[in-house]
């Protein structure tokens, strides 16, 4: 969930491409993805200050007591986090020297969720734009911390064994194939002219996705859904995958990322649909 200059984008970017339904790995002789754990609390990230470039799974754990999430940002050359955070305070859109990179949707308090993704060699920002009930972003409560990515990314590295692809549009989320109780590691694909973002919510009986989403901008009384992770924005053609397991019942997918155009969050727009799992 994130709130920047009066903005509100719940929730929350990654390597090329989209597919079929199906998604293998590389070959039995390709090695697997870095692995990074980054645990965040209210109100910072405990996490490495440089990690390798290439196929990463961020695996992200949540001590609370509040929800959390990972967004990271490449800067260009000579950028900061101080830049950045002081660019999020002024009106206007967000500058141009700055490109979401993604990373994991909050899981709930006390459970861990993973996004693997691609990152290029150069200099983030990790940020948790979740917003406080007063609607400041946990960000600029000091969920901001730069991450340095270096060296060259290995050249036969496995991505995850997708058996579902999500793709991301203006504004919806379409399917490969229908969602089935079980684990599924699903690859989240954005073809959309814009940047976009995934949160998954278990619904609460009797609960509609908007219903969520209205409650993530203040988060004031009980949550109407519990979470699931996701992938923060990505820009478009670019790809994550996730490791998700359904359980029976209803479920509402998110995204909160403002619009180019009017500054309202996707879900405004109609990106907020519900599915049921069987």
């Amino acid at each position: 969930m994130r709130s920047s200059s009066g903005i509100l984008v719940v929730g929350v970017l990654a390597a090329c491409g989209r597919g079929d339904s199906t998604h293998r790995s590389g070959d039995a002789g390709a090695s697997a993805p870095n692995v990074v754990t980054v645990t965040a609390s209210d109100f910072k990230f405990d996490a490495p200050a440089e990690i390798p470039a290439g196929l990463t799974t961020i695996r992200l754990v949540n001590r609370g007591p509040s929800l959390h999430h990972i967004q990271l940002i490449k800067l260009e050359e000579g950028k900061t986090v101080e830049d950045l955070l002081g660019a999020f305070k002024a009106p206007g859109p967000p500058p141009k020297w700055m490109s979401s990179a993604g990373g994991p949707n909050p899981p709930e308090v006390g459970d861990t969720t993973n996004t693997t993704l691609s990152l290029e060699p150069g200099s983030y920002a990790m940020l948790c734009f979740v917003p406080t009930p007063d609607g400041m972003p946990h960000m600029m409560k000091g969920m901001a911390r730069p991450l340095k990515v270096t060296g060259t990314a290995p050249a036969n590295v496995a991505e995850p064994a997708a058996d579902l692809v999500i793709t991301l549009l203006d504004y919806d989320f379409k399917f490969s194939k229908p969602l089935t109780a079980g684990r599924h590691t699903i690859r989240i694909d954005n073809a959309g002219p814009q940047e976009h973002e995934i949160a998954i919510v278990r619904l609460n009986p009797g609960k509609t996705p908007v219903e969520f989403a209205e409650w993530g901008e203040k988060q004031v009384g009980p949550a109407p859904g519990k979470m699931l992770g996701g992938v923060s924005g990505i820009v478009p053609g670019m790809h994550a995958s996730i490791d998700v397991m359904f359980t029976p019942g209803q479920y509402a997918l998110l995204c909160f990322v403002p619009d180019m155009k009017d500054g309202k969050p996707h879900f405004a727009h109609g990106m907020a649909k519900l599915i049921e799992v069987s």
